[in-house]
This record gives C-alpha cells, structure tokens and sequence, in this order.
C-alpha cells in the first residue's frame, strides 16, 4: 500500500512539473512573440522614415558651429512623430550649395529668402518659411562705412556670399574678400586686414562679444529674410510641401524671440560687449 502511494505521488509530481513547465514554457513564447513584433515594428517604421541631409552654414544663433541652433531645434521639432531625420552637416554655404547642386544634399540653409542669384534659382527653391534678418556693416572706423571709397578685397564675409551681396548693395565682387568662419572675419577685422565686414548682425555682433574685441561699430544695410532651400527637382519640391505644411504649424514668434528681440537695435552704432548685451 505504501508502495502504491508513493507512486501515486509521484505520478501527480511529475504532472504538476510538466503543467508548470508547460505555462512557464509558454509564457517565454509568448513573451518572445511580443518582443518580436515590437522590435519589428519599430524597424518597420524606422525603415519608412526619410533621412534627409542637411547642410548649414554656421549662423549663430540660428545656427551654431557645434551643431546646435534654433533653426536645428525647429527642425528637430517638426521631424517628431513627422517620420522625418534631419541628419545634419555644418559647412560653408558655397559648398552648400554645390552639394545641393550635385544631390548629395536635400536641404540648405541659410538662403538669402527669394534674393539670390538667378544661378541658384536654376537648381534649388527656397521653402516658404523664412526668418528676417538685418544685414550690417562692421568697422573699428565709421568712415570705412562710404562703400563707394573702399579698395578691392576689403569687405569681409562668408564663402558663398560675396556674389549676392555685391548685388544687395551695388558694389563689384571683387571688393570682397570670403573667408571660412565668422570668428575668422571678426580677428581679421580686429587686425586691420579688414576695412569692414559685411554679415548678419546677430552672428557677427555675438561673436564679437565671444572673442571681446572692442571699439566696433556697425550700420545696417539692410533686412534680408533668411530661409532653406531644397533641390527644384520633383522629389524636392515633394520635400519643399511636406515641410512648408510642418512648418506653418510651428509657433515661429515664441521660438525665435530671443533672435528676435535681439534685432531690435538702432540702424547704427557701437558694438558692446557686456554681459548684459548676451543672447
């Protein structure tokens, strides 16, 4: 008898193991199916997203030599649940440009909005969206300010850019002198290798505070709306809707009023670079 409840128990051991092992079993299975859908899904969707490269030239605040940049922030806004991803490359605008040409880029900025050359229009089309900016004259001697007086290769700014200014303010190209980076064309300036630079206020006036240099003063020359730019090709001007359709909806005074109230200074006068003057 003893014998026969033994067995008994064993019996209903081993099918209790068995049951348990069988749920456990087919909790790992299931569990595994999840995690596989999961992880399919996110590829899938990954897959589908559009990766769209990015060239900028540096433009601080707007946009920052290390990558960052309110224009990059509102990029990076838009490409949230948008299935979009900006991969971004910081370089000159002329090469910019070229590789927007050749289409090894997608997206462009910053563009002088609806002001460039006939050329650019040929090949690239400007997005809708576009943010203003003042373009100023900066010299440690006003006087360098009367345009029609100054020597060949004495205006400063960016590669890229000589070409549509010169047509901004009526002056021959050869007048100017393009240079890499902005810090670059403030040290030069600072040197007296410059008699003025010609640039967007915001970009030159913060750099100026960064590297302190004293005793600069500015003009404005005029308001220039600064935009992006994509490809005037089928899958560009595809592009160009989509992002004009995102942008519309962004809340464009609250996120670039600290650019925006930075703007607001006289015509003309003296660079200063207290703390109190920051971004």
């Amino acid at each position: 008898m003893t014998k026969c409840l033994c067995a008994a128990i064993s019996k209903h051991i081993v099918v209790a193991t068995e049951l348990v092992l069988g749920d456990f079993l087919n909790t790992l299975i299931r569990l595994f199916l999840v995690v596989t859908l999961c992880c399919f899904f996110t590829l899938s969707q990954l897959s589908d997203a559009k990766e769209i490269e990015v060239g900028l030239e540096p433009f601080p605040p707007l946009v920052n030599e290390d990558g960052s940049g309110l224009v990059i922030d509102m990029l990076n806004t838009i490409s949230t649940n948008n299935n979009l991803y900006f991969n971004f490359h910081i370089m000159t605008y002329g090469r910019a440009k070229r590789e927007l040409e050749s289409k090894r880029l997608q997206l462009i900025g910053l563009t002088p909005y609806q002001l460039e050359t006939q050329q650019f229009y040929e090949y690239a089309t400007e997005l809708n969206w576009h943010i203003n900016t003042y373009v100023d004259f900066f010299s440690l001697n006003k006087s360098f300010f009367d345009i029609d007086e100054l020597p060949d290769g004495s205006i400063g700014t960016l590669i890229g850019n000589a070409d549509f200014f010169s047509e901004i303010i009526d002056v021959p190209a050869i007048k100017f002198v393009e240079v890499s980076s902005i810090e670059q064309l403030v040290k030069m300036l600072a040197l007296g290798r410059l008699n003025v630079i010609l640039f967007e206020r915001v970009s030159i006036m913060s750099t100026i505070k960064k590297l302190a240099v004293e005793n600069i003063y500015y003009k404005n020359m005029g308001i220039v709306p600064a935009s992006l730019a994509v490809a005037n090709t089928q899958q560009g001007i595809k592009l160009k809707t989509q992002l004009d359709k995102l942008l519309i909806q962004l809340d464009h005074q609250q996120h670039f009023s600290r650019f925006i109230n930075y703007t607001a200074k006289d015509d003309d006068g003296k660079v200063t670079i207290d703390n109190n003057s920051s971004l």
